[in-house]
């Protein structure tokens, strides 16, 4: 009698480790998935950026230079839309690229004195065949800044 009072607590602690450890084993492999929405993002940025730089672009481009000053790669860039852009899809392409950024609209087309690794928008749309500019300072964690020019 004494051995199965006893067989009852071991077997319950042997399920609840093999639990513990079926879980810490599916959240270290599922932590090294990369969910990026099917966005593939150019290998080198700072190459993109300065060949794309005073032409017409479209969304894809627009995402990858946005990619580019994030990442710290483009510090200036002037294009032509050939589609339409709006303050959402910049907040929609930010949140995939880094979501400790944050999206602001402003009503300036001015740098801020603080950096505090944030995008700046002067626009709420930009309609087909409008003009976009993007600054950054050349600091880690810069702001950047979007205007529609």
């Amino acid at each position: 009698m004494k051995g199965l009072a006893l067989e009852y607590p071991v077997l319950i602690f042997i399920v609840i480790v093999v639990v513990i450890v079926a879980i810490g084993i599916i959240k270290h492999f599922s932590e090294q998935v990369d969910f990026s929405d099917g966005m593939d993002f150019p290998p080198n940025p700072q190459y993109l950026c300065a060949q794309l730089n005073n032409t017409e672009i479209n969304f894809e481009d627009f995402q990858d230079v946005l990619y580019g000053f994030l990442k710290g790669k483009c510090n200036d860039f002037f294009g032509t839309t050939n589609e339409g852009i709006n303050i959402n899809d910049i907040k929609s392409i930010v949140k995939i690229i880094d979501k400790s950024v944050k999206v602001v609209q402003t009503s300036e087309c001015t740098m801020p004195n603080v950096n505090t690794h944030t995008v700046y928008v002067n626009f709420t749309g930009i309609e087909r065949e409008g003009n976009i500019y993007l600054k950054r300072k050349e600091i880690d964690n810069s702001d950047v800044l979007i205007c529609g020019v």
